[in-house]
């Protein structure tokens, strides 16, 4: 099941509340997003979750390749 919102672009989110987990605002980019529950916490994720998805349609999968991707960056 795939846990996932309609991608909106990042100004859509802002304009609801959406924060980063810093407390600071979305990056100003035309970029769409989708909320995606995993367990009891919400990310906001861009197009290469779903490319993860479609790889291996776990979402615990798909934020651990995420969250490691973003470590080593």
């Amino acid at each position: 099941m795939r846990n996932l919102t309609e991608p909106r672009p990042l100004s859509v989110w802002a304009a609801l509340g959406v924060k980063l987990k810093t407390g600071g605002s979305l990056p100003k980019a035309n970029v769409p997003a989708s909320l995606a529950r995993v367990d009891r916490h919400t990310y906001l994720v861009y197009a290469n979750f779903e490319a993860l998805l479609a790889y291996n349609c776990a979402h615990t999968y798909a934020l651990s390749v995420a969250l490691l991707a973003d470590r080593i960056r």
